[in-house]
C-alpha cells in the first residue's frame, strides 16, 4: 500500500463518527494539510498529515501521556527514504530523542487504528539519553521487523559493538561505533549513513524548536544539519 493510501485510509477512519475526534483540512497552496486530534482520555494524539503536490511529504505529531510527559515525532519522506525524529520531553526539557530510518514500501497500517502508519520494517533505530548536560547515543538496532520481530541489536543493555555485519531479506548492513555511527546499507536502495552520537544541550534545543513550531514543514535539513557527522 502506498504511504498516501495510509494516509487516505487513516484520515477515513479518524473521521468515523464513533471516533472520538476532531479533524479538518486546509490547502496552504501546493500542501494538503490535514488536522487529526484524538482524546481516549487516557492520552491525546494531535496528527498534522501533509501531502506535497499529492504526494506524501510530511507527519507531525504530539502526545500527551500524562504526568506532564510528552512527544514530539517529525515524519519526512523522500525519494523512497523515511526518516523521523522523535523526542521525548517535560515542559521545554527534552528527556530522550529517537531518530529512525525506514523506506516507503516498508510502512505498514497501524493494527490499533491510532496511527497513519507504523513501521513494517526499519532500516536503523537509535535512541539517544540525557546525559551531563548533553545527548548521548544510548541504543541502535538495525533490521527491524514488525511481523517476525527480528531485530540486530548494535548497542544495547548488555550489547556493545564497536562494528558488525548482519543481512537481512537481502539487504547487508556494515555498521562501525566509534565518535558517530558509520552504517553502510547495501541492495535495492544502497546508502551510506554517518550520524554523531553526541549533541550538545543547544543543539538538542535547535531540534525541540524545530518540532515545537512549524519549522518541520520546511523539511528535513535541519535535522540532518545536527545529526550528521561533520
Amino acid at each position: 500500500m502506498s504511504v498516501e493510501s495510509l494516509f487516505d485510509h487513516y484520515y477515513q477512519r479518524a473521521t468515523t463518527p464513533i471516533r472520538n475526534t476532531k479533524f479538518g483540512r486546509e490547502q496552504r497552496g501546493s500542501l494538503d494539510i490535514r488536522h487529526v486530534v484524538e482524546d481516549d482520555e487516557f492520552r491525546q494524539m494531535t496528527h498534522k498529515i501533509i501531502l506535497r503536490d499529492g504526494v506524501a511529504f510530511c507527519v507531525w505529531r504530539e502526545q500527551e501521556w500524562g504526568l506532564a510527559e510528552n512527544s514530539l515525532d517529525v515524519t519526512h519522506f523522500a525519494d523512497g527514504i523515511v526518516s523521523q525524529l522523535s523526542l521525548r520531553h517535560t515542559g521545554e526539557e527534552v528527556t530522550g530523542l529517537k531518530i529512525s530510518l525506514t523506506r516507503n514500501e516498508w510502512l505498514i497500517s497501524d493494527p490499533d487504528f491510532r496511527l497513519p502508519f507504523i513501521f513494517g520494517r526499519s532500516d536503523m533505530e537509535t535512541w539517544y539519553r540525557a546525559k551531563d548536560f548533553k545527548m548521548r547515543l544510548d541504543r541502535v538496532r538495525l533490521a527491524w521487523d514488525y511481523i517476525t520481530k527480528h531485530t540486530f541489536p548494535v548497542r544495547d543493555y548488555g550489547i556493545d559493538k564497536a562494528k558488525a555485519e548482519h543481512a537481512y531479506k537481502g539487504v547487508k548492513y556494515r555498521i562501525e561505533l566509534d565518535e558517530a555511527i558509520r552504517l553502510k546499507i547495501d541492495g535495492d536502495l544502497t546508502r551510506n549513513v554517518e550520524w554523531r552520537t553526541e549533541l550538545i544541550g543547544d543543539e538538542v534545543r535547535d531540534l525541540f524548536a524545530y518540532a515545537s513550531d512549524e519549522s518541520w514543514i520546511g523539511g528535513w535539513d535541519p535535522v540532518a544539519d545536527v545529526i550528521n557527522k561533520r
